[in-house]
């Protein structure tokens, strides 16, 4: 047991009027004694349970993420100047289509490098995830930080998996597990950015937790959170999507009917990795259907944010014209075929 973390719970943990949140300085402590395991691991699972019921500080996100990518954990530097980093959370979804590669695939053909990064049986829904699609799909999710970097270079899409990247943070998940509660963790991991892209997208399912934690986003040039299906990137035909940048004046709010997308379509799926790939792999071949709108829609409004089409109706039948006209497929070809 450490002494010197019990200020921390004593900060988190107190009354409504004395609890307070970490400053930077003191978030950047308490993670690295968290992480090196000075603090016990009682000590650790309280002061993520304290915080999440006082809720997580900008301070404390930005404190926590910093000394994780600058101590613990192997990051690598591609060098694209448009290399963009698509944060999924890393506990996957339970419920609906996980489609992140498909949307990699179709925003590489349109010109836009990617990388994904993440992990398997994260809590609290140990979901399916983008790196089990990867793998099911051919496309090497496995490799060390220097050769996804190589592969990144090479076809303009890689992915990077906790366990290579950051195996610290594989050990510490067991402590999650304990609980089963969403901590400040499934947060900043979709912060990591191991990449260092200078875009960033991330997921989330709050429209206010997104704005209260704007400032949070590491992509270097520009970032957005998208409050996606299950708080994942993909954007969902028939209701409004909030899209937060890094302020108020990059905020948008898509409508799907803007595209003709006017019917609610949720592409639900049982938690079976080989049946999202299947969704994945019909979607890449062309095949018209809600999944294959959904990708395009999702596609699309990135092409937009990075500047790669005016306005997202362009971005949308830019991304649709990819799929249906084979060439994410020939893309998905040439990605597959990479051997490190």
């Amino acid at each position: 047991m450490s002494v010197e973390f019990q200020q921390f719970l004593r900060a988190t943990g107190r009354g409504e009027r004395l609890k307070r949140d970490l400053t930077y300085d003191e978030s950047v402590s308490c993670m690295r004694m968290m992480l090196d395991r000075t603090a016990a691991q009682a000590q650790i699972g309280a002061l993520l349970l304290t915080q999440r019921v006082k809720g997580e500080g900008v301070d404390e996100i930005n404190g926590f993420t910093d000394v994780i990518r600058d101590e613990f954990m192997t990051q690598i530097n591609p060098g694209l100047p448009n290399l963009l980093d698509i944060a999924c959370p890393y506990n996957g979804k339970s419920k609906t289509a996980q489609l992140a590669p498909a949307v990699a695939l179709t925003l590489l053909t349109a010109g836009v490098p990617v990388v994904l990064h993440g992990g398997e049986n994260v809590p609290t829904k140990s979901g399916i995830t983008p790196g089990q699609l990867l793998r099911k799909l051919g496309i090497a999710a496995d490799l060390d930080p220097q050769a996804a970097e190589k592969m990144i270079n090479t076809v303009g899409f890689g992915f990077l998996d906790i366990s290579r990247f950051f195996p610290t943070w594989v050990e510490f998940m067991a402590i999650r597990h304990l609980f089963g509660l969403r901590t400040v963790c499934n947060t900043i991991e979709k912060l990591f950015n191991p990449a260092n892209a200078p875009f960033q997208v991330s997921g989330f399912f709050h429209a206010n937790y997104m704005e209260r934690i704007r400032s949070c986003q590491t992509g270097a040039n520009q970032s957005w959170m998208i409050q996606g299906e299950e708080g994942s990137i993909e954007m969902a035909s028939g209701r409004r999507t909030k899209i937060i940048g890094t302020s108020p004046k990059a905020d948008l709010t898509l409508s799907p009917a803007d595209v003709g997308l006017d019917e609610r379509e949720r592409i639900t799926v049982p938690a079976d990795v080989g049946q999202h790939a299947a969704i994945n792999h019909a979607v890449i071949d062309g095949e018209r259907g809600s999944a294959l709108d959904q990708v395009a829609l999702t596609a699309g409004t990135l092409l937009s944010l990075v500047g790669l089409e005016d306005n997202i109706p362009a971005g949308f039948s830019k991304a649709k014209k990819l799929l249906t006209d084979k060439k994410v497929s020939q893309t998905y070809e040439k990605v597959s075929a990479f051997k490190q």
